[in-house]
């Protein structure tokens, strides 16, 4: 009898223990990060303006990141575009894009240091940007060999915005 009793008591302690240690249910963090721009598919010069937005939830100022498809499903941090940047609900901020390589996949990064929150924009593009309109094929140049040819798409035509209609 007095064997059963000490298990009894042993066994409660330990639920008792378990139990104030670790809560039954995890809640995911309810503050978020959303970055509104730039625009998807956009496409940016080196040293031109780049306007980005962001919705903050977290109460925090926010570190703004330039950063690429890393190839393997994540993201690399290129370069700091703003430290500690407003923590206002909704914010943004125009800054210079840095000398990186022409390329697509370039996306924001805005965080919240300190928290793990952060949030991304929609991938958009660092060079050159297109002719400002399309070519209607009136060259009368024979020896490129593209007389005739339309030029860019109007697709890739660059609005007032600064954003590529895409």
């Amino acid at each position: 009898m007095l064997r059963s009793r000490f298990l009894s008591v042993t066994a409660t302690s330990l639920l008792v223990s378990l139990g104030a240690a670790a809560p039954a249910v995890s809640e995911p963090p309810a503050a978020t990060i959303t970055v509104t721009s730039p625009a998807a598919d956009s496409v940016h010069p080196v040293n031109s303006s780049l306007f980005v937005g962001w919705r903050n939830d977290t109460g925090q100022e926010v570190d703004v990141w330039l950063a690429q498809d890393d190839g393997s499903g994540g993201t690399r941090r290129l370069f700091k575009l703003a430290s500690k940047a407003s923590s206002k609900p909704t914010s943004e901020l125009v800054t210079a894009v840095p000398p990186a390589p022409d390329g697509t996949d370039y996306t924001v990064e805005v965080t919240a240091p300190g928290t793990g929150v952060r949030g991304y924009s929609a991938p958009f593009e660092v060079g050159p940007v297109p002719a400002a309109g399309p070519v209607v094929g009136t060259s009368t140049d024979s020896g490129s060999g593209s007389a005739g040819s339309p030029g860019p798409s109007p697709s890739w035509v660059q609005t007032q915005d600064g954003h590529s209609p895409r």
